[in-house]
C-alpha cells in the first residue's frame, strides 16, 4: 500500500509540476524549489550518514599517553 500512496503522490506532483511549468512567470519559482529541495536533501542524508565524523584514535596511542 506504501508503494501505490507513493506512486500516487509522485503522479499528482509530476501533474501539478506539468501545469506550471506552462507558466512562463512560475518557471524560475519551480526551478529554484527544485534545485534548493534537491541541496536540503542531500545535506540532511550528509548529516545523517555523519559525514566528516572523526575516527577514535587507536588504543597504542592511548597507550602511550598514560606512560608519559
Amino acid at each position: 500500500m506504501k508503494d501505490v500512496s507513493i506512486a500516487g503522490a509522485a503522479f499528482v506532483f509530476g501533474w501539478l509540476m506539468s501545469k506550471t511549468w506552462q507558466d512562463p512567470g512560475c518557471q524560475l519559482g519551480l526551478t529554484i524549489f527544485l534545485v534548493l529541495t534537491a541541496v536540503m536533501g542531500l545535506a540532511f542524508a550528509l548529516a545523517v550518514v555523519g559525514h566528516g565524523r572523526q575516527t577514535p584514535a587507536s588504543s597504542d596511542d592511548a597507550d602511550e599517553e598514560t606512560r608519559l
